[in-house]
């Protein structure tokens, strides 16, 4: 399993990152001493058949981290490959993560796990774009699964499985690109398709034919600037 690691500690006059390159290689593009701005991109031809990429976050305490995509992910042809991400965020600490599209060619088999744990007062907004095939393509086999949790339990689990050979109608049906931005912490302002969590939270999905164009970027903007606000309302 090849591992990258990003963690961010407050510190005078700037923070504290600290980067490990595998897989994916994370490059520092400003920070001040509680505001990180990170770069990834792939270190070389990612995700081929058989990878097993692993990516490791830590915000520390009162910390902001905002994780910039460079390119987007393509998973390509071959043996079973996976994808795990472990994210701790910090008391009081933000991520902000706008992903890019991950494209599951034909032929790939992809198991993807993401995994969040929110210490108090952390928040989060995460976007991720799921892509059934390049064009032309059908695409090849998705599972894909979500986990978000803090001291008093799990705020969202989720799994998708789909697979672009054999389209299941209540999955993606006829569409290819499934996109999505989660917000955890607090409370975002919400369109009326969007999906509000029992506890401090919700979801807004997008399902297409295409990447181009999707009504998710404004929501993005939107939460992710509720997420840095100083007073935020996790309750309401």
């Amino acid at each position: 399993m090849t591992g990258t690691r990003i963690a961010v500690t407050a510190g005078e006059p700037r923070a504290h990152v600290a980067l490990s390159v595998g897989a994916l290689a994370p490059r520092l593009v400003a920070r001040d001493a509680t505001r990180a701005h990170v770069a990834v991109a792939a270190a070389g031809m990612v995700l081929l058949g058989g990878d097993h990429v692993h990516v490791g976050i830590d915000v520390g305490a009162g910390c902001t981290l905002e994780i910039q995509d460079v390119g987007g992910t393509v998973a390509y042809r071959g043996s079973r490959s996976s994808w795990v991400v472990d994210i701790r965020i910090g008391p009081d600490a933000t991520l902000l993560w706008d992903g890019l599209p991950f494209v599951v060619t034909d032929g790939a088999d992809v198991e993807r796990r993401s995994t969040v744990t929110l210490e108090p007062g952390a928040r989060a907004v995460i976007r991720e774009t799921l892509v059934l095939g390049r064009h032309g393509e059908r695409g090849g086999r998705l599972a894909s699964a979500l986990a978000v949790a803090d001291r008093d339990g799990p705020i969202l689990v989720e799994r998708l499985e789909a697979d672009g050979t054999a389209p299941e109608p209540g999955v993606l049906g006829v569409n290819r690109v499934h996109d999505a931005v989660v917000a955890v912490g607090f409370r975002p302002r919400l369109q009326p398709n969007d999906l509000e969590f029992e506890r401090a939270g919700a979801m807004a999905r997008h399902l297409s034919d295409h990447t181009h164009g999707s009504p998710l970027d404004p929501v993005w903007e939107a939460w992710a600037t509720d997420a840095e606000r100083k007073h935020v309302d996790v309750t309401a």
